[in-house]
């Protein structure tokens, strides 16, 4: 019998959630407040220093868990129907959610503009720039997913060339050593910490850090003992991740002024006057460092299965794609309100998680839509 990798599942809908606590966090630090749609009034350095942490591994992580799960498909099922399956689920969802997501943002920023009290800083970007690059937003990830699985896809059909390369990829020499040089390179002249890669066409940098994660998880699909290896090393990746953490935030740049968030709309990227090496080494190392953690952590103590794990694995999925335009619509009247950070924050969270957890039990679980976006046998 082929075993299930529980773990797997649940970090998936971990990493996911996360992000929910992760964009509703950004309104409340006042490192973004010139870069965030609904950067309150009412912040506290406290979700600096979370919403910079949690980045750093976030959706590395992701990327590591969706190359793994690719590597288990094109075994189980072959090469072509891995790419069918993930056209369907990945290409198709971002061509629907995409155009969907674009309008209701630009709905919410319209009728945000109205109700609260400030406007964000950003508000007055809007008002600069008439014809803003068009963003991905944070669908992103399911473009750049799309993207690396034909990679993969393709390197699968050289089969002495893919098994090669997954085998050197979870070697500890590689994951120590070249893996945080690679994403130094990579995002060599990218700001610190680093954006979004949310442009309709390819942004090179990103396949070093994502297209490398994904190569990873897929390498530890085939080389799954080796995690048991690297479990006996856990508090040394740790302290490792921890010390490269406070380093980071030391020799983290300034945030950017309105005028350079302007700049950046214009031309479509920020360009960077000089290169913050310290930054930007502390925080490959943080990279890669966090995002073991992260795995090794989801190896050891979330490798259970149960009614609640197979719901939200299925719930997170939905919930991520709805999660920020809905946060929005919460996030922006409760700038009116002269309430504490923290106490927006649960609001905002709670809500979002109450909203899209009602949506997706009323109209996606066991719908079309559920079969849409998870499989059939997803749904239930």
């Amino acid at each position: 019998m082929q075993p299930r990798f529980n773990y797997i599942d649940n970090l998936r809908s971990l990493a996911l959630l996360l992000g929910i606590v992760f964009h509703a966090a950004l309104a409340y630090g006042p490192y973004f407040s010139n870069i965030w749609f609904v950067a309150d009034p009412n912040n506290h350095v406290g979700f600096n220093y979370f919403s910079l942490w949690s980045h750093l591994f976030r959706m590395p992580l992701f990327f590591l868990i969706a190359g793994f799960c690719a590597a288990l498909l094109i075994e189980r099922r072959g090469s072509k129907e891995f790419i069918s399956n993930r056209l369907k689920r990945v290409l198709l969802p971002f061509m629907v959610f995409l155009p969907i997501t674009l309008a209701v943002i630009f709905h919410v920023i319209t009728w945000g503009a109205k109700v609260a009290q400030p406007l964000p800083p950003l508000f007055n970007v809007f008002k600069v720039i008439q014809d803003p690059p068009i963003s991905t937003m944070h669908l992103w990830f399911l473009w750049n997913l799309t993207q690396l699985c034909l990679f993969i896809w393709l390197l699968s059909l050289r089969k002495k060339a893919y098994g090669k390369v997954l085998s050197i990829v979870v070697r500890p020499i590689f994951l120590g050593v070249v893996l945080p040089i690679i994403i130094f390179t990579a995002m060599f002249e990218q700001m610190v910490p680093f954006p979004a890669p949310d442009k309709l066409y390819p942004q090179f940098w990103s396949y070093g850090l994502y297209g490398s994660m994904f190569l990873v998880g897929a390498g530890f699909y085939h080389h799954h003992a080796l995690l048991a290896e690297y479990l006996k090393r856990f508090n040394v990746i740790f302290l490792i991740a921890i010390a490269a953490t406070v380093v980071y935030f030391f020799v983290l740049p300034a945030p950017l002024t309105f005028e350079q968030v302007v700049d950046a709309a214009k031309a479509g990227e920020l360009k960077l006057e000089q290169i913050n090496i310290a930054a930007l080494a502390s925080q490959s190392i943080a990279i890669v460092a966090w995002t073991i953690v992260a795995l090794l952590a989801g190896y050891k103590w979330l490798n259970q299965r149960n009614e609640l794990s197979i719901y939200m694995c299925n719930a997170s999925y939905w919930l991520y794609l709805i999660h920020v335009p809905l946060l929005m619509y919460i996030q922006l009247p409760l700038m009116s309100f002269s309430l504490p950070a923290s106490v927006k924050l649960i609001i905002s969270v709670v809500v979002t998680l109450f909203v899209g957890g009602v949506s997706y039990h009323l109209f996606v679980r066991n719908t079309v839509l559920g079969i849409f976006l998870n499989g059939k046998k997803a749904t239930g």
